[in-house]
């Protein structure tokens, strides 16, 4: 390379050290600004970390918080799905142990009821603010409706209806919300007593599903000529049953319908 190429190719070093000390210049400038506000921007700083590490931190203790709610309302889940039987399973002693040590069975109802309300009760104690904790308000009214304890059931099951779930729940919730009014009618010793409680029961059916074409609106009409049937009001029972041979001709329950009605139109008598 010749001389004259030589200082062509260095002429580009010596203009970049200009460049590198005015942004050095520009920088000093900029902390020299800053510098009688530097107590003040400390704290600024200061009080930004502390936000960003409070936020990493809640969001972390809640996915922690969820995870473990899950995880209990998981269990509540799969005892209310033990068998009951009066006996063990067949070759339960063969069996490989259950990694989520759930018992082989229960002997009633009532024992698989009993253990998974205490299920419930430690979710909702624990992790009452979760996601989990609140659905599992429909597991608890299922247990205590099986216990026969109607008015808390029905608590439980106005409880999920008010803070709501996915649309086919919160429909069985209205459901039971219904049968938990009709039990607690049932139970009335006094007649007058048992009628207005049937009364209460059936407009809570007539809420079940009261969209024409919803799900589940054959249940809640055969629901409601059940209620009227049991009331005396014999025509509106058999008008509602056969609003569902109309309306629904294909309802798996056509067949009991179809009984029903030919019941309710031989008579008290027969």
């Amino acid at each position: 390379m010749s001389p004259k190429n030589k200082g062509k190719f260095g002429k580009g070093k010596p203009a970049d050290i200009p460049e590198t000390d005015e942004f050095i210049s520009g920088v000093d400038r900029i902390l020299r600004a800053l510098k009688p506000h530097a107590v003040r921007l400390g704290i600024f700083l200061g009080v930004v970390a502390v936000i960003v590490i409070g936020f990493t931190t809640w969001k972390w203790w809640g996915q922690r918080k969820a995870s473990a709610a899950t995880s209990i309302y998981a269990q509540a889940v799969a005892l209310s799905e033990v068998p009951v039987s009066k006996d063990p399973p067949e070759n339960v002693d063969k069996r490989p142990p259950d990694p989520r040590n759930l018992p082989t069975h229960y002997a009633t109802r009532a024992d698989r009821a009993k253990a998974v309300l205490a299920k419930v009760d430690e979710l909702q104690s624990d992790y009452g603010s979760t996601g989990p904790a609140k659905q599992a308000d429909l597991l608890a009214a299922d247990a205590l409706y099986e216990l026969g304890k109607y008015g808390e059931a029905g608590e439980h099951y106005k409880a999920y209806i008010d803070h709501g779930g996915p649309d086919e729940l919160v429909v069985t919730s209205r459901e039971g919300l219904a049968y938990s009014l009709e039990g607690q009618a049932m139970a009335e010793k006094d007649a007058a007593a048992r009628q207005a409680a049937l009364e209460k029961a059936l407009a809570a059916f007539e809420a079940m599903q009261p969209k024409a074409d919803g799900a589940r609106r054959d249940e809640a009409l055969f629901h409601q000529a059940r209620v009227l049937a049991a009331l005396g009001r014999t025509d509106d029972a058999v008008k509602r049953f056969e609003q569902i041979l109309k309306d629904h001709p294909s309802s798996p329950l056509k067949d009991d319908v179809e009984l029903r009605l030919l019941a309710l139109r031989a008579g008290p008598s027969k």
